[in-house]
């Protein structure tokens, strides 16, 4: 958290519309914190299979997160140049913190909650010459598609890069990127990057189509330093990437439908997955409901000569209501249930529900900020315990649970965006 402070005064300075730069500036920003303890004692421990890609988050959540964003817009082009009338021209700076409770619980103290920069990116937005699309670069949070019951990114493409966003060609918006981690070498100076694209076609009224394709490879060079006649660095196996995603609002229900499919291949890995999201808003009680289900196959190898592992299966299927009661106080509850099979091996299976009251600021389940009193129970079979437990490494849950197959938390959490 000391780290943070002087972040924050270094772009309020800077990003002061009135004084520095005469910009435009928006704020926005994501945060949660919050604390919770074990039934039989001890820290909150969270629950989800350690073979499953998430976990359903109301009452289930180990960390701190704080992300405010602060956007500056620097220039807007009018008549007077000629040319890119209308665009907008700026830089996006957003710190952040992030850190589960038990990370590092031997050594860490409270003043360990450090900063750092997730996204410092210069954007040129809406220019006309470009189809009234926008060309940025530097560190951006790129390519994320997420599931709020869940907090799960079916797509997530962070990283250091350029690229083309919104080209406006007819109805269809096209999107192209080169991204990779300068800081990340990997092996012997292998370079991996990753070009993904991302095409929206508009398909019924209040919905549209997504088209995301990617490919993930590394920049290779040959080994100068092995003489004379230099050998090629090995650069592994480059990997593919579809996904197909439809977003529908109905209005009849005041809800979303989300629906989507997911492939990747390479010759070491393959995967795909496919998931539903449904969501209502009700006027009895200003309830909210969320139903959602996922199903996920992976299966990967050392490299193109073994034989194909039997594939990793995950299946997922969960609900949320969310009510107003009183005022500012609401009604939360959560369902989840998980299981993860492979042949040979026994499922595993794991059940979590959550109730929760909350204060919120407005009337509706999505009003920001809220601050939540919640008791979470988890029950999971004897195959996921011997497998490692259901939190992490299994440290935690083996420590307050020993052998059991069931454990309860309870604690309060705020959570807010703006």
């Amino acid at each position: 958290m000391r780290y943070f402070i002087p972040f924050v005064s270094m772009f309020i300075l800077f990003a002061s519309p009135a004084k520095i730069l005469a910009a435009e500036v928006d704020f926005h920003g994501y945060a949660r914190a919050g604390l919770g303890f074990s039934t039989k004692g001890g820290g909150q421990v969270c629950f989800g299979l350690s073979s499953a890609d998430s976990k359903y988050r109301l009452g289930n959540e180990c960390d701190y997160v704080i992300e405010p964003t602060w956007i500056a817009h620097l220039v807007k082009i009018g008549d007077n140049l000629g040319w890119g009338k209308g665009s907008d021209w700026g830089v996006v700076v957003m710190p952040k913190v992030y850190k589960a409770w038990q990370q590092n619980s031997s050594q860490a103290t409270f003043d360990d909650l450090a900063a750092t920069i997730g996204q410092l990116y210069f954007f040129a937005d809406q220019i006309p010459e470009l189809a009234n699309g926008q060309l940025w670069v530097g560190r951006r949070y790129y390519d994320r598609l997420q599931l709020g019951i869940n907090d799960q990114f079916i797509e997530n493409e962070d990283g250091d890069g350029a690229g083309l966003e919104n080209i406006q060609i007819g109805n269809v918006r096209l999107s192209l990127a080169l991204l990779l981690n300068p800081n990340d070498y990997g092996a012997q100076n292998i370079k991996p990057y990753k070009i993904t694209s991302r095409i929206v076609i508009p398909t019924l009224p209040n919905s549209d189509a997504q088209i995301w394709l990617g490919l993930y490879s590394r920049s290779v060079t040959n080994d100068a330093s092995s003489g004379p006649n230099p050998e090629r660095i090995y650069a592994g196996a480059d990997q593919y990437r579809i996904g197909i995603y439809n977003r529908l609002y109905i209005e009849t229900i005041r809800g979303t439908n989300t629906a989507g499919i997911k492939t990747e291949l390479s010759k070491v890995h393959q995967l795909w997955r496919a998931f539903i999201q449904q969501t209502f808003t009700f006027n009895v009680m200003q309830t909210s409901l969320d139903l959602f289900s996922e199903y996920r196959s992976r299966k990967n190898r050392g490299n193109e000569h073994e034989s194909w592992g039997d594939p990793q299966k995950w299946f997922s299927i969960g609900a949320r209501t969310d009510s107003h009661i009183y005022g500012p106080f609401r009604l939360l509850a959560e369902f989840g249930h998980d299981q993860t099979m492979q042949d040979n091996s026994a499922t595993q299976q794991l059940d979590k529900f959550t109730v929760a009251t909350a204060i919120n600021a407005g009337n509706d389940a999505s009003s920001r900020p809220t601050i939540r009193l919640f008791y979470t129970y988890a029950h999971w079979n004897d195959a996921a315990h011997n497998a490692g437990g259901v939190y992490d490494s299994g440290v935690m849950i083996s420590q307050i649970y020993g052998n059991s197959t069931s454990g309860s938390t309870f604690g309060i959490q705020g959570e807010a965006w703006w």
